[in-house]
């Protein structure tokens, strides 16, 4: 993984002190599915596209990564985890982390309208989207090119390499430095992947 460059629109002083503080209020960070692997993998799909699509904002994917399915409470039908997601994150901005309000309100809406299956207009949406998207590998469905918002995503090529994901170990360490972002001290949630 490459570094994507800090973004000075963006404070997280230590980007574990973040993800420590989203996985103590967490309602689905334990899913197998929806789960905190789930976010790491969103995470590094979402870094693969930003290399492509050069609109997207990297700190909107780091966000959106973490907090997406943070708040969800089953696996199954849970309509209303996005926007707990998003008011997690509303909650959490100003004390793990500092972001411009017209990135919060982007964020906000990607966590919210996730689940909703349509595309998304706005690059920096779309990434996020299609990052999650790339990982429904993981529930044995392949990601469907008309529901990809960004031509990174909608080649063949991408959404074969995002089965690969499924197997890879993810460690928060690696992808705070593929974001550009100060590691602080080390993860506590001793999961390797």
């Amino acid at each position: 993984m490459t570094g994507v460059g800090a973004d000075v629109r963006l404070h997280v002083p230590d980007a574990s002190r973040l993800v420590n503080a989203v996985l103590k209020r967490s309602t689905g960070k334990d899913s197998y599915v929806h789960g905190e692997s789930h976010w790491k993998r969103v995470a590094a799909a979402g870094l693969a596209l930003l290399s492509e699509t050069p609109e997207a904002d990297p700190t909107l994917v780091f966000l959106f990564a973490l907090f997406h399915d943070s708040m969800r409470l089953n696996d199954n039908r849970d309509p209303m985890h996005g926007p707990r997601g998003a008011m997690l994150a509303r909650d959490l901005r100003g004390k793990a982390f500092e972001l411009d309000e017209e990135r919060m309100d982007l964020l906000a809406f990607a966590c919210e309208e996730h689940t909703n299956a349509g595309l998304a207009e706005d690059p920096r949406v779309g990434v996020c989207w299609d990052a999650d998207r790339l990982n429904l590998w993981r529930v044995g469905i392949k990601p469907d090119p008309r529901l990809l918002s960004t031509e990174a995503a909608r080649s063949n090529g991408r959404i074969e390499w995002a089965r690969s994901l499924q197997q890879e170990p993810f460690v928060w360490d690696k992808l705070y430095r593929a974001f550009g972002l100060p590691e602080g001290h080390r993860h506590q949630s001793g999961e390797a992947n």
